[in-house]
């Protein structure tokens, strides 16, 4: 789920009727449904597909669902998070715990909005 436009890189306006409910009692509508992709140090890039967007959400959010229906184990230990690539065994810190949320470390510029596709 994300409020930031820009990231996507597919973006598609569905006539969705759907609100989620956030802490302080806020709805937000789901819009739309895109695709967003980030690149990695090594290997493939990293593409989210059926990501929300939701016009006025300050944070994005990731479900570790999504990332385990991947190919992706996901990994909480002493406060921070991991990613373990299942095939290859690859481990990657990607992020760390900051009050009751994990904050992953990937870089604003690090997704591939279809603008920085094009260039």
């Amino acid at each position: 789920m994300t409020g930031d436009k820009e990231l996507f890189s597919d973006l598609k306006e569905k006539d969705f009727q759907m609100h989620i409910k956030m802490g302080g009692s806020r709805k937000y509508s789901v819009t739309r449904l895109g695709m967003i992709t980030f690149e990695r140090e090594h290997g493939t890039p990293l593409t989210l597909k059926n990501v929300m967007y939701m016009p006025g959400l300050k944070k994005n959010l990731v479900f570790v669902t999504m990332l385990r229906d991947r190919v992706f184990d996901v990994i909480f230990s002493k406060g921070k998070a991991f990613l373990r690539h299942i095939a290859m065994g690859q481990v990657k810190k990607i992020g760390i715990r900051v009050k009751n949320l994990y904050k992953l470390d990937i870089e604003e510029r690090s997704a591939l909005s279809s603008k920085e596709k094009s260039l």
